[in-house]
């Protein structure tokens, strides 16, 4: 069974420029670009952040040279490691920011914060009998999420994003059966407030590590 590790990190307030500015001298010119053309302080962090994770990821497996050459970008504009039998994904939502990487799998990873919102607006997002176990749940906003994280990780794993229609994807046994392929999906107890879900193309466990950037040392 193969082994993924999660690295995580959250932000609840803004981290000092020089520090801000010094995480962002290690990213290549493209990413530092994409990140000065975001308005909100919230949206530069969760973009460095994501980044940073995955300096941290990469690492973990002692790959540490040279890593912004190492990503490509598919048809679908999914990135990946070209380093052969490597795959990572990046999520953020709300405060908090998380990266999955595995060795010899293919993985997607998603977390979003349970923010109050109006079911009906996202009728094509579940099948008939997803929407009867959300409406007749004790917290149906935490059952929605519950299905909308599973199935954001399973087309992140996919690859091919939102040309995979949501509301064709039944969940059976922490499975997902799509175009003659077979995804392993776990939900999980992330932190209060949040739901997170994980899938792989192979049956996995997963380790958490929690990383906090806010202390001025540089990755």
């Amino acid at each position: 069974m193969q082994s993924i590790d999660i690295f995580f990190t959250s932000f609840k307030n803004p981290m000092e420029q020089s520090l801000f500015s010094d995480y962002l001298s290690l990213l290549p010119p493209d990413l530092r670009k994409k990140n000065s053309q975001y308005i909100r302080w919230q949206d530069r962090h969760a973009h460095l952040l994501g980044r940073l994770l995955l300096i941290e990821a990469l690492k973990s497996y002692h790959i540490e040279n040279n890593i912004w050459d190492l990503i490509a970008y598919s048809t679908h504009k999914r990135p990946y490691l070209t380093l052969k039998g490597y795959d990572f994904n990046i999520s953020h939502s709300g405060d908090f920011v998380i990266c999955a990487i595995g060795k010899n799998i293919r993985l997607g990873i998603d977390i979003e914060e349970n923010r109050k919102r109006n079911l009906k607006d996202f009728t094509n997002l579940m099948t008939p009998d997803q929407w009867d176990e959300i409406n007749g749940a004790s917290c149906p906003l935490k059952a929605f999420y519950k299905y909308w994280t599973i199935k954001e990780s399973v087309i992140k794993a996919d690859g091919r994003g939102f040309y995979i229609p949501l509301n064709e994807l039944e969940v059976k046994n922490n499975t997902v059966h799509f175009d003659d392929k077979l995804w392993f999906v776990k939900d999980f107890v992330f932190t209060n407030g949040y739901s997170a879900a994980l899938t792989t193309n192979q049956l996995s466990t997963f380790k958490m590590h929690d990383v906090n950037f806010y202390k001025s040392h540089l990755v």
